[in-house]
């Protein structure tokens, strides 16, 4: 019972909603044949207000039914009611052709319309017999009725992918997903769904270009893969499903989209469920690729670290992913410590924990050691223990190359982003702020300007005296 009063809730016509709540009412009191009646009245009242918002969009195919309805409307003679007739006759022939619903769909509320005819002329059964429906065919109606027209808005197919593109090229495009699941997967009928998971499971993998986009294909197949990871969450399998067709194709593919595929898509549980032996053989051959390109070198030598392949190597963090892509963990071991900060930068997560004092020991000037806390350990601040914390403090403390510009200012922003340890933390902290303070004057850091400008912003709040 509360299923079905959530769905009508969710009907969009403020004006349909309270036909329908009648015919649940009659329905719960009992009344099979008003409730068939009602509800049927209710599908033709809604799907003749979602037509003329598809002809007042722009729609030249629902023009003529809209015609007969204003030449009807307003009027209680005879032929508008025959013209209403005509109208009732064809509405779900019109629907069909605007994709409003789909030929199933079409079965199922014709039989609605038959039982509603049955319902409301008893003459038409022999002997003078009234209709008698059980009770649980205006249910079926009702829950029918619902699921195919009622709670859904005037979408077309063809349209909502159209819609979605557009949404997607946008120059403001945010990628929010309440906003995306909302418009382009849940009031969307399954059949025009499963068209837009594919547009852009297609665009998200392969980089197809795109008419007239104002963007190329490879930064457009990161804002697809961003919806596509927001559909996933709404319906993991039929994501997985669609994404498998199009692995033989991206098995194909150019190296270099490849690579990005792997990097935008790599997290995507959905996408691993498509992918074959031969194709996870291909994607590890890539990773142990861009491993050697920067495997052993300092911080310093070329060939810098590319955005793509810093977000691949990030794949490391995912237990699943490891195991498919067994290269990723030597390819990231390899790494000079900035080239992990920038790998690390891109998917903070609790593996990276105990590689952050290692980081922070190598660090070999002032601005690498600023970098080092603002693109790995920060971010990384919430997946700590309270062994990590003991680890990173030590090594920032004995590293003179941690104490350059900005970084009294993350040291204070790394305490307060460690307050998922609780009070715990405070003694590790009092030891971080000791040892500053035990350092003799001079050198390259004068530690104890740095103890005591830290005790002024932290001190009473780590409880020293």
């Amino acid at each position: 019972m509360q299923d079905l009063e959530q769905q009508i809730a969710r009907i969009r016509s403020a004006d349909v909603r309270p036909l329908v709540r009648e015919a649940y009412r009659a329905y719960t009191a009992g009344a099979a044949r008003a409730a068939i009646v009602l509800t049927w009245t209710a599908v033709c009242a809604d799907l003749i207000d979602k037509i003329r918002t598809l002809h007042e969009g722009g729609e030249p195919q629902a023009r003529s039914l809209i015609a007969q309805v204003d030449q009807a409307q307003g009027k209680l003679d005879v032929a508008a009611v025959r013209t209403m007739q005509v109208v009732e006759n064809s509405l779900l022939d019109e629907a069909v052709t605007l994709e409003l619903i789909d030929a199933t769909q079409k079965i199922q509320l014709e039989r609605l319309r038959e039982d509603r005819n049955l319902s409301a002329h008893p003459s038409l059964r022999p002997l003078g017999e009234l209709f008698d429906p059980p009770l649980e065919y205006a249910r079926t109606h009702l829950v029918i009725s619902l699921e195919a027209v009622l709670v859904h808005p005037a979408s077309q197919g063809r349209k909502v992918v159209s819609s979605f593109a557009d949404h997607v090229l946008d120059p403001g495009f945010v990628g929010d997903p309440n906003h995306i699941a909302s418009t382009f997967f849940r009031r969307v009928r399954p059949a025009a769904r499963r068209r837009v998971v594919d547009f852009a499971a297609r665009h998200a993998m392969l980089e197809p270009p795109l008419a007239d986009a104002n963007i190329d294909a490879a930064a457009l197949a990161d804002r697809m893969a961003t919806c596509l990871k927001i559909f996933a969450t709404e319906d993991r399998i039929l994501v997985g499903e669609i994404v498998g067709k199009f692995t033989d194709r991206l098995a194909e593919a150019a190296v270099p989209v490849q690579s990005r595929t792997l990097a935008r898509l790599g997290d995507l549980d959905a996408f691993w469920s498509g992918i074959d032996d031969s194709l996870s053989s291909q994607l590890d051959t890539i990773v142990r690729t861009i491993g050697l390109r920067h495997a052993n070198l300092d911080y310093w030598q070329p060939p810098q670290m590319e955005p793509t392949e810093a977000q691949v190597l990030s794949l490391v963090a995912l237990d699943e992913v490891r195991i498919t892509l067994p290269s990723l963990q030597s390819a990231f071991a390899a790494l000079d410590w900035m080239r992990r900060a920038t790998v690390i930068e891109k998917r903070p997560n609790a593996y990276f924990a105990n590689f952050l004092a290692g980081v922070l020991v190598t660090v070999g000037t002032f601005d690498s050691g600023a970098y080092a806390a603002r693109a790995a350990v920060l971010p990384c601040a919430p997946y700590l223990t309270l062994e990590n914390l003991r680890e990173i403090l030590s090594a920032w403390e004995a590293n003179n190359q941690c104490w350059g510009r900005y970084m009294l200012d993350y040291a204070a922003q790394f305490y307060f982003a460690t307050a998922h340890l609780g009070e715990a933390r405070n003694q590790v902290w009092r030891d971080f702020l000791n040892q500053l303070a035990s350092h003799t004057e001079g050198g390259v850091v004068d530690y104890q300007v740095v103890h005591r400008a830290l005790e002024n912003r932290i001190g009473s709040l780590v409880g020293l005296a």
